[in-house]
């Protein structure tokens, strides 16, 4: 009854411990990882987002080539990849900007057509040149309707996350407000996690390995409850399932997913492996106390 008494409150300090780590680590892996810059560039280097976004606009303008009779070159010769890398990177900078801060001047992804009106220009003066159409106030509409229709094109498959539709919506403001609320629940967590570690040690009475024995079981505990779903759900391909028509934003979307389940996994493996540590170091301390009473 009295060894009942005495580890019932380590017991529930542990049990607090446990669910106080996981919800710690998850704020601030939400807080520094997940809406962040770097974290979608890493996605559209590993995902080659450039790439698919590149070869989904030369599949675009090749299937619109029979119907309009405009040479796909036209276009692609006019855009480079690495300037459809650079719009995504736009995207995500202005993205990242509207989430963290209140800006009231609309999403802009910043690239420069110069080159793409020059060459959609000269096609259509060449082709009015060579069929004697004329060139007038209806010819000038239509040249700039085909440019303004690619222009538009373009900026929707560079904004492989989406941003634009997140911004229509108004979910940055919620986004934003949510950060808000995080760093506020980010501070209590780590606040009471201190407060259950002071308890327990108290509860520990100054014993160093008893005390890391509690330690190491709510780590290593912590870390089996979410790094495992999180191993199943990446190995599972879990992701792959979701189906979305453009093959940039299905990578995009995926890759995201993905790439912040790794991080919490991994992050909590860490924890898992500090845990066995603790509990290794507790064992040895117990075994030496034994050996030498």
């Amino acid at each position: 009854m009295t060894k009942i008494k005495l580890y019932f409150p380590k017991i529930i300090l542990t049990f607090l411990m446990i669910f106080l780590l996981i919800g710690t680590e998850l704020s601030i892996l939400i807080q520094h990882k997940a809406l962040t810059s770097q974290t979608f560039e890493s996605i559209v280097s590993q995902q080659a987002l450039d790439e698919k976004s590149y070869s989904a606009l030369e599949s675009y303008f090749k299937s619109r080539a029979n119907s309009t009779g405009i040479p796909a070159d036209v276009y692609l010769n006019a855009i480079s990849q690495e300037e459809i890398r650079q719009g995504i990177l736009s995207s995500i900078s202005e993205a990242v900007e509207h989430m963290h801060s209140h800006i009231g001047d609309g999403f802009v992804i910043s690239m420069d057509f110069t080159e793409l009106e020059t060459s959609v220009t000269e096609f259509f003066n060449q082709y009015a040149d060579e069929n004697n159409y004329q060139k007038d106030e209806i010819f000038n509409q239509k040249v700039q309707a085909n440019i303004q229709e690619a222009e538009e094109k373009i900026l929707y498959t560079v904004d492989t996350f989406k941003f634009r539709t997140i911004y229509e919506h108004g979910w940055f403001d919620t986004i934003r407000k949510f950060l808000d609320i995080f760093r506020t629940v980010m501070t209590v967590l780590c606040i009471c996690t201190a407060v259950i570690l002071i308890l327990l040690i108290l509860c520990c009475k100054g014993d160093f390995s008893e005390l890391l024995y509690w330690l190491g079981l709510s780590e290593l505990i912590s870390s089996l409850l979410v790094s495992v779903p999180c191993l199943y759900l990446v190995k599972s391909n879990y992701f792959s399932g979701f189906v979305v028509k453009d093959i940039q934003i299905y990578a995009a979307v995926t890759g995201y997913l993905n790439y912040i389940t790794n991080r919490i996994s991994v992050a909590f493996m860490i924890t898992g492996i500090t845990g066995i540590i603790f509990l290794i170091i507790f064992a040895v301390m117990q075994k030496s106390k034994k050996q030498t009473s």
